[in-house]
């Protein structure tokens, strides 16, 4: 049985409190009545997330934040000398112990959580310590692919963030357009898988094939300031990211073209809606 994963498991007792639910190597879980959904047989199966409550395992179908081995945003609800309790989306909190914190969790603040096992106590745990831009052996990503983003901290390179809430990458400050901030979640596209197993993200995608969104945010620009921006090709990537957001190269292709499709006018300083 996957502790901390979510699984199907079959059905193999009931009785007036739940169901108890087996593996394949006959491990069992118990599901609380108050989790039953709906009305199942003997041998079928039930897709549930399996954690601990007094040493035992249980299951809910519940659908926690995050699973073991990745990272969610959590809140703090209760804080303890020895540790503190997270509320992780399920109806048992995620303890992370004292020694497990970065800095002392203080109860109703948001914290980025990363889950794992604890081998000695084998017990599903919290922790607020994790290495920065890590190298990884394997990742199931290709670049230009587009991933989800929690921000985590900026740094004198740029941002470190966590990537489909299993990996941590990083976006150059060169490559950031608009203001952050710690915790939030946005949009990213893998930019580049280094040999050395580090990932760098962008917030914008690149290339042609995704000129459309770039040439959308000047046009949105321009009908927000009268038709008229005080941007060129010539314009600085500094007054280009404060304006539309974006980097002068993909600045570059959209301008063009809205220039080609005649939808824009170029002047020397200045670009005008036709």
């Amino acid at each position: 049985m996957e502790l901390g994963k979510t699984q199907s498991l079959k059905i193999s007792e009931k009785n007036n409190s739940g169901w108890i639910l087996t593996d394949e190597s006959g491990e069992q879980a118990f599901l609380p009545k108050v989790f039953i959904q709906e009305e199942k047989e003997i041998d079928e199966e039930v897709v549930v997330f399996v954690y601990q409550d007094d040493h035992k395992l249980k299951a809910t179908t519940e659908i926690p934040l995050a699973e073991v081995g990745e990272f969610a945003v959590m809140s703090c609800v209760q804080s303890l000398p020895s540790g503190a309790f997270m509320d992780w989306g399920i109806i048992k909190d995620l303890f992370i112990p004292y020694k497990q914190q970065k800095s002392k969790i203080i109860e109703g603040k948001r914290y980025l959580v990363h889950l794992y096992v604890d081998e000695d106590l084998d017990l599903i745990t919290g922790t607020t310590k994790f290495k920065r831009n890590p190298q990884y052996d394997d990742v199931p990503f290709e670049k230009g692919d587009k991933v989800d983003l929690i921000m985590m901290n900026e740094s004198e390179l740029g941002w470190n963030v966590v990537i489909n809430k299993k990996f941590i990458g990083l976006i150059y400050a060169s490559d950031v357009y608009k203001k952050l901030y710690p915790l939030s979640e946005e949009e990213g596209y893998i930019k580049i898988i280094r040999e050395d197993g580090k990932i760098d993200v962008s917030l914008q995608p690149d290339g042609f094939a995704n000129i459309d969104e770039f040439k959308q945010k000047i046009l949105t620009r321009l009908e927000e300031n009268y038709g008229l921006l005080h941007l060129s090709d010539k314009s600085s990537p500094e007054e280009i990211k404060d304006e539309v957001q974006m980097s002068k190269k993909n600045f570059k292709k959209a301008l063009g073209g809205l220039y080609k499709d005649k939808i824009v006018d170029i002047l020397e300083d200045k670009i005008k809606l036709l």
